[in-house]
């Protein structure tokens, strides 16, 4: 679920080319560090969960980032 919610907002927020693989990191993604800390705003804005700069790195997987936001009791946005 969170893993579809982030594939999608890279793809259209964030402009992330192509199929996105959820299990590459940001950085093979193409995601710039900038990006990142835009999206840990937004997460933290739209989920009403808190993302620390050390959890969300270029090193970090999106399907990571879904299993911190799930276990952290976010909500998908409808």
């Amino acid at each position: 679920m969170f893993t579809d919610y982030l594939t999608t907002l890279l793809g259209t927020v964030y402009k992330v080319p192509g199929v996105i693989d959820p299990d590459k990191s940001f950085t093979e993604l193409e995601v710039d560090s900038l990006s990142l800390a835009e999206l840990g705003a937004h997460l933290e804005e739209e989920l009403g969960v808190p993302v620390d700069e050390e959890e969300l790195t270029g090193s970090t997987t999106v399907t990571e980032l879904a299993g911190l936001l799930q276990s952290r009791g976010a909500v998908v946005p409808a």
